[in-house]
């Protein structure tokens, strides 16, 4: 195998856990009077979760969790830390009760981390912690998906090669990654944030949650539109989850980043050629034609 070096890889930036805020000591010592989430945005990354995400945030029966991005079900460093410290990043008991009664409502809270989609071993761990979940899936265009992803992987240093040598590359990166993880527990941040191609062969991953999850706990929403038709999807998502529609939002697009250049034509069609059975093979396992290009 080659040197990280010679695959392009910022090994010091990319293994740091600390480019995500920690919840404090505070947090995390009151875990046990805290409350859990009923619902979790699973994935998937660069499709919309964030501004879905802030579309919740934003509804009175909703209570924030302590940030976006919780890192929990995916990563088994954390995952072994236990319960506890997942619930330190939630809401405490009485915040919820006095919210509870000041809106006259029963507010729940949710985990937004779609990471938790493609990863091994989350969806079976997050079935086995909260087998009643319900479970939204948002899926974007994959050769969108897989340059938006590449271009965060660029702002935050990760990245050092050209969308091209790292697509090249990629196979080489994550050789092993999937059998060591499930091996001893290792947490590999370069599967986690440099897998661009891979993750969107969303067939290879969904069968597990539609086997794991009861159809009627599972929302699947293709990204396009939510970007196009907003209040629609999300009256979709507020009906899934038993909550009253909110008419008074204002659908801005979050986390959208800026790109200083596009893709190369040759490459799209390079991946639109890739993606092309992986697709159909989604859409004939759905029942819907996402047509994407």
């Amino acid at each position: 195998m080659l040197a990280k070096q010679s695959l392009g890889i910022n090994e010091a930036r990319t293994n740091d856990d600390n480019i995500v805020p920690k919840v404090g000591y505070y947090f995390h010592l009151t875990c046990k009077y805290r409350i859990l989430p009923s619902f979790f945005i699973a994935g998937v990354q660069k499709a919309g979760t964030t501004s879905l995400c802030n579309y919740l945030q934003a509804h009175p029966q909703i209570i924030n969790p302590q940030r976006k991005d919780v890192f929990y079900f995916n990563n088994p460093i954390h995952y072994a830390k236990g319960i506890k410290w997942y619930k330190a990043h939630f809401a405490l008991k009485a915040y919820k009760l006095i919210y509870d009664i000041k809106n006259n409502t029963n507010a729940i809270t949710f985990d937004s981390t779609p990471n938790y989609f493609e990863a091994p071993m989350a969806a079976d761990r997050l079935s086995k912690d909260f087998p009643n979940a319900k479970i939204i899936l948002l899926l974007r265009n994959p050769i969108d998906r897989a340059w938006s992803s590449y271009q965060m992987a660029k702002r935050f240093g990760f990245e050092k090669l050209s969308f091209e040598e790292a697509l090249q590359l990629e196979e080489e990166r994550l050789l092993n990654e999937e059998k060591k993880i499930k091996a001893d527990g290792h947490h590999n941040y370069v599967y986690q944030r440099l897998t661009y191609k891979k993750r969107g062969a969303y067939i290879n991953y969904i069968k597990k949650w539609t086997e794991l999850f009861p159809s009627k706990n599972l929302m699947i929403l293709k990204s396009e539109d939510l970007f196009e038709k907003p209040q629609e999807t999300f009256d979709r998502v507020t009906d899934f989850l038993n909550i009253k529609r909110d008419t008074k939002l204002k659908f801005e697009i979050f986390n959208s980043g800026g790109y200083s250049e596009g893709m190369k034509k040759e490459t799209r069609e390079e991946l639109a050629r890739y993606y092309e059975p992986y697709n159909q093979q989604l859409y004939q396992f759905l029942g819907v034609n996402y047509d994407w290009k």
